[in-house]
């Protein structure tokens, strides 16, 4: 008489529980890079990710280039902050992109003046933007939204005159409150009929898919 053997097949729940917690990884993982592409929101644990524009150039300004950095005599030449420690930051005429916008300075140390707005001492309405970091430093400006009202910025002309503008408006705004309003009253004095300095830079999370922070630090100053 045959004898019949049964076999029984091993159960591999290592395996499946292995499988599962990998798919869930997987999924976890597509999830968060989902959400830090299009919103710039950080995932729950540390990894190494770009957070901020990595095309700038973050070489430090030596005292030397900023001595010899020169404008036309109503141009303005260098930005002070006294209490953020910004000493004679070079700004450096800008236009618009391709996009419209105002440009900014190359080098995370400069501050960018739109030349098509007020100079100096004209009685117009001047409009000065810098970066807030790069991929590994702070930028010139990454302390200006905690400046406060009555708080002075300096602007020195390519003449040496100097200008002391005070702080009547620091916000942080989104992208959509800036291009709905933000924008249009970055062309106007904080206090109508006073010469104004208007500065911008870039404030929040980097968002990849804009390419951008999703914020912005809208500062309004008058001439003292």
């Amino acid at each position: 008489m045959a004898l019949e053997i049964a076999y029984k097949r091993p159960h591999h729940w290592g395996w499946w529980i292995f499988l599962v917690i990998l798919v869930a990884t997987l999924v976890a993982a597509g999830w968060y890079g989902y959400r830090w592409y299009t919103t710039g929101e950080q995932p729950p644990i540390p990894v190494p990710i770009v957070s901020a524009d990595t095309s700038v150039d973050e070489t430090d300004v030596t005292p030397v280039q900023v001595q010899q950095y020169t404008v036309p005599a109503s141009n303005p030449r260098y930005i002070s902050i006294e209490s953020l420690n910004i000493d004679k930051t070079r700004v450096y005429p800008v236009g618009l992109t391709a996009n419209n916008l105002i440009d900014t300075p190359k080098n995370i140390n400069d501050a960018a003046w739109y030349e098509k707005s007020a100079t100096p001492g004209s009685g117009g309405v001047m409009i000065i933007n810098g970066h807030n970091g790069g991929s590994s430093h702070d930028g010139v400006f990454a302390k200006l939204g905690t400046l406060k009202t009555g708080d002075k910025l300096t602007i020195e002309r390519g003449d040496g005159q100097k200008f002391d503008y005070r702080v009547v408006e620091n916000q942080s705004m989104t992208i959509e409150e800036v291009n709905a309003t933000g924008m249009a009253k970055m062309g106007q004095s904080a206090e109508e009929g006073k010469e104004a300095l208007n500065v911008i830079t870039c404030d929040g999370k980097w968002v990849p898919r804009l390419g951008m922070y999703d914020r912005r630090i809208m500062l309004r100053a008058v001439i003292e």
